[in-house]
């Protein structure tokens, strides 16, 4: 039986959908349902249950508009574009709470080889395991072997309907629940949506949407039958022979939606029975794979055999490197020209003419929210820094910028994989790491030998870096190797029992805890080890045991057992400073950006001032134009002669600083100094204000500084006071405060109405 939809299902679907998506056709987001929700939700409720109890659905609800993306920067044709549907909201809430009850049953239909849209496998797990196929391709030696990279063409707008409602029964799903899937798929309408305007109205014959959130999931089971069509083939035809590097497992394909690698031995039978099987997936799905997109990549293949074969696969011979999910796949080490396309990627985002109107904050922003996120599905300038990057990488609290190191960043992804390794996560690659590379050898002490991958290489590499940070809970003892795991304040046994003396003691190196302990609980080492090894008196016996998992988990700097997550490891190994006392005076929820960025340069001291470039370009040309504060045209100007001992800085801090009754801070910027460290925790709405005034003086003076220093435009002290006094006014008039006496005064002595209050400063 089918459970019935629920009220409750339908909100928590609608909000799910995402509050920053588009309108759909009738002009609504799900943002609008989430705050509306109290007035609209019974009715739209009632919209979405009647379709799940009678299976009717409005051609409404279910129309499409179509809007045409382009592949590449100068489209030619339409097949140069990616038509992605824009559906109704009303209909991505029916397809969210169809999918939601998909994806719980997906992992028990799709095979480990397909990693899309499965929960708990990882488009990763593709990557590293097609490298490792294709490793030393280049080399043209060892056994005869091919693979295949297959591109379907067009392939969620070509997926024949009835093959798809055929693949939805077969699977087992009950009828009513095909009968919605078959419903929301065959019943789309469409218009095209060109240069803004909504253009004819077709109904559809065959495909998916992509835009629909059960799109993916149905393609999936889709590509499935692909494996299950290729398996069977393998099983059946005894001329089938597999890839040298996949026969353990039976590897054929590894499929993400429809990205498809297939591997094979290289002869032109086993080729033969491949074609076959594609040529019977393509007749009952409607699925063609691209001959002009589609390579073979051969491996110590005689040049006779390669002919067969590229007679056989209507597919031009590839080269590598080739991009395969957005990665470069190659079979040696990376180099700068494989990373070309990922640095000019970054390039382009950075050169634009939008990048380059922000602010420093604003490239932070830039820098921390899309680039960052380049480098991180992957794995600084030639003029002199301000700040070292190292100091930048570092968190803002310990006086940097936040911005990750990407070195940090490669080694805590890269822990990532060993973590799925050491905890046999259910994954092919994983599989495959523990049948060919591991054999049975524990994965600290495996060795690197002969020509490996790089990627296996990196991986073998952080080891040391990570290894005393993984640590086993004793619970069954039966996952934990007794030698090389850390598991007890003396771990890893190995580092002071050499495999001799563990062999010589009748044990060997793959025992576990349980291995060593007997029904007493005492250990099952000679009694000698404890004279020869005096520290093993300090393990305790975990005895009695149960029968429950040893569990694995990451132990941070504190000496904290806890779940592993890319960010733990991240902030346990990367480079660490001294906590700073002044943090929360510079980044704080009301802080204007520009002005907080400048205000950290300041408290560095690495600002370009004289004093500062003196040192850089000593006896240069520039010492001697740079030879007076440009605003007070005596001294040479440093932080602590502009910030605020300058007689044109001085009056401008004399004139703002009484607006938040800082009479008492005197010029100089030990005092300022003392001030926000004294205050840089207090949340009241003066010491707020008085933050803020800080930053903005200092960034003012800062501007007018350089004007005077490469324009010819001048203010005065007071025109520059009023800038920042009207500048920090704006900004207080974004807070929502009370009536409370505090706030009062502040509004009053800053000259704003309570009216044109909006927002809360906490």
């Amino acid at each position: 039986m089918v459970r019935p939809v629920t009220r409750e299902e339908v909100k928590k679907a609608m909000f799910s959908i995402g509050e920053n998506k588009a309108p759909g056709p009738d002009g609504f987001t799900s943002a609008f349902f989430k705050h509306a929700w109290d007035t609209v939700g019974e009715e739209v409720t009632d919209a979405v249950l009647t379709f799940f109890d009678n299976g009717q659905l409005l051609k409404q609800i279910n129309h499409t508009i179509i809007a045409l993306v382009p592949k590449k920067d100068a489209p030619n044709s339409v097949l140069d574009y990616r038509p992605i549907s824009c559906c109704n909201v009303l209909f991505k809430c029916i397809s969210k709470i169809i999918t939601d009850r998909i994806k719980g049953k997906l992992e028990s239909l799709v095979s480990i080889n397909q990693s899309a849209f499965v929960p708990g496998r990882k488009i990763s797990d593709n990557i590293l395991l097609t490298q490792e196929l294709m490793h030393n391709y280049h080399t043209n030696r060892g056994p005869s072997r091919c693979a295949l990279k297959i591109d379907i063409q067009k392939a969620y707008d070509t997926v024949n309907w009835s093959f798809l409602e055929t693949v939805l029964t077969r699977f087992g799903f009950h009828r009513k629940m095909v009968k919605w899937i078959m419903t929301c798929v065959s019943t789309v309408s469409y218009s095209l949506c060109i240069n803004g305007n909504i253009h004819g109205f077709f109904y559809g014959k065959r495909g998916l949407r992509q835009g629909d959130p059960l799109s993916p999931y149905l393609f999936t089971l889709v590509m499935e039958v692909l494996s299950l069509l290729l398996q069977h083939a393998a099983r059946t035809h005894a001329s089938f022979k597999f890839h040298s590097l996949c026969a353990k497992q039976r590897i054929i394909n590894v499929s993400f939606a429809d990205d498809l690698f297939v591997f094979a031995h290289g002869d032109r039978s086993s080729v033969k029975v491949l074609r076959d099987a594609l040529g019977c997936f393509t007749k009952i799905s409607g699925l063609v794979p691209s001959a002009p997109k589609s390579t073979i990549f051969f491996c110590n293949v005689p040049s006779q055999v390669k002919m067969q074969i590229l007679g056989l696969m209507p597919f031009q011979e590839g080269s590598l490197p080739v991009r395969y999910l957005g990665v470069p796949l190659i079979s040696t080490r990376l180099a700068y020209r494989d990373c070309k396309i990922l640095i000019e990627r970054v390039k382009r985002r950075i050169d634009n003419w939008m990048s380059r109107s922000l602010s420093f904050a604003g490239r932070l922003q830039l820098i921390n929210s899309v680039l960052g996120s380049m480098y991180t599905y992957w794995a600084s300038g030639n003029a002199r820094s301000k700040v070292a990057w190292s100091n930048v990488c570092l968190p803002k609290d310990e006086g940097g910028l936040g911005v990750r190191s990407i070195n940090d960043v490669n080694v805590a992804l890269l822990a990532g994989h060993v973590w799925s390794i050491i905890t046999n996560r259910p994954s092919l690659w994983v599989q495959w790491i523990h049948s060919y590379k591991l054999k049975g050898t524990n994965f600290w002490e495996v060795t690197k030998r002969g020509s490996v991958s790089w990627g296996w290489r990196h991986i073998l590499a952080i080891r040391d870096r990570i290894r005393p940070y993984v640590w086993m809970s004793i619970r069954s003892g039966r996952q934990t190797n007794a030698w090389s795991d850390n598991w007890c304040s003396c771990s890893p046994l190995r580092s002071f029992i050499s495999p001799r003396a563990i062999a010589n003691a009748g044990l060997n190196l793959r025992s576990t805890v349980a291995d060593i302990i007997d029904d007493t609980g005492q250990w099952k080492w000679p009694q000698a080890w404890f004279d020869i090894f005096p520290v093993l008196i300090n393990i305790p016996s975990p005895h009695p045991l149960v029968e429950v998992t040893d569990r694995c988990s990451w132990k941070d700097l504190e000496g904290n057992l806890c779940h592993f997550r890319s960010w733990e490891v991240w902030n346990t190994l990367r480079r660490r400073g001294d906590r700073v006392d002044w943090v929360e005076s510079i980044w704080f929820s009301q802080c204007i950006p520009r002005h907080s960025f400048h205000l950290w340069l300041v408290m560095n001291n690495k600002l370009k001032t004289q004093d500062r470039m003196a040192t850089w370009e000593a006896g240069s040309a520039t010492n001697l134009i740079l030879m007076c504060c440009p605003l007070c045209y005596h001294d040479r100007d440093s932080r602590d002669h502009l910030f605020f001992q300058c007689p044109f800085a001085t009056k401008v801090w004399e004139s703002v600083r009484k607006m938040v009754n800082m009479e008492n801070v005197n010029n100089t910027w030990s005092s300022v100094m003392q001030w926000m460290v004294q205050n840089a925790t207090t949340r009241t709405i003066d010491r707020i204000v008085g933050k803020l005034l800080i930053a903005a003086t200092t960034y003012y003076i800062w501007q007018e500084r350089n004007s005077r220093l490469f324009s010819s435009v001048q203010r005065t002290p007071d025109m520059l006071s009023h800038v920042i006094i009207s500048t920090v006014r704006l900004k207080i008039m974004g807070f929502k405060l009370g009536s409370d006496r505090k706030h009062r005064k502040v509004l009053d002595t800053w000259q704003i109405s309570m009216k044109n209050l909006d927002c809360d400063p906490g």
